[in-house]
């Protein structure tokens, strides 16, 4: 059974789903990680991500799991290039 809304991680499951669609988990534990953020069933959990096409994951609400010290980086490279 589903958790109340006031119980379930949001940002954990959209860290589940982008870590899923990234190749940084398998079925198994992106499975087990979404019943542990959202507490659906597991059956559930995995037809949802086994549903999920892989592609477009820097599309989910501009979402990015990038470390701070490339963002930093990034950001004085286009300092220098202007």
């Amino acid at each position: 059974m589903a958790k109340n809304k006031t119980e379930y991680d949001h940002d954990k499951t959209i860290e589940v789903f982008c870590d899923y669609k990234r190749g940084l988990r398998n079925l198994q534990t992106g499975t087990k990680a979404l019943v542990e953020a959202t507490g659906l069933e597991p059956r559930i959990a995995e037809v949802f991500l086994k549903a999920m096409k892989r592609d477009n994951v820097r599309d989910i609400r501009g979402y990015e799991r990038t470390p701070e010290h490339l963002i930093r980086a990034r950001e004085a490279k286009k300092k220098r290039d202007q």
